[in-house]
């Protein structure tokens, strides 16, 4: 159950779910409610192009979506998580490719997450270089 997941488990978990529905046809909100919670608020930077603040399932699948028409590729490496399970800090490799240039980047990132029973509540992005971003999906 829940109480015996490790953090790791716990964010490997929102990853997985997260790619699942991006790879998926079907784009069922299901996919995403074992590992995201229904008020959940993502806040992401105002450089990028999905900016402001995306709550709850729904606005989870639209900054999914706005992420989708960007990117053509998205992929986590080196993941390494620190904190307790419900504030976890979390640092990776971020490989990502632009669906309008087709070039792609490997940028450093990292994140603060906070969980309720397993589940996202609130997550805060830090990319390492935005501009470096927005120049790879710059025709």
């Amino acid at each position: 159950g829940v109480a015996e997941m490790t953090c790791q488990a716990i964010v490997e978990r929102m990853f997985s779910a997260e790619m699942a529905y991006l790879a998926s046809d079907r784009k069922d909100l299901r996919m995403l409610a074992e590992a995201f919670s229904e008020d959940v608020v993502i806040h992401e930077p105002s450089s990028l192009p999905y900016p402001g603040e995306w709550r709850g399932l729904e606005g989870l699948t639209a900054l999914f979506a706005r992420m989708n028409e960007v990117w053509s590729k998205l992929e986590v490496n080196d993941l390494l998580v620190t904190g307790s399970c419900d504030l976890v800090h979390l640092t990776c490799r971020l490989t990502v490719t632009s669906r309008a240039t087709g070039r792609t980047v490997t940028q450093p990132f990292a994140e603060c997450l906070s969980f309720r029973e397993a589940r996202l509540v609130e997550g805060i992005p830090f990319y390492y270089d935005t501009h470096e971003l927005l120049g790879l999906i710059t025709p």
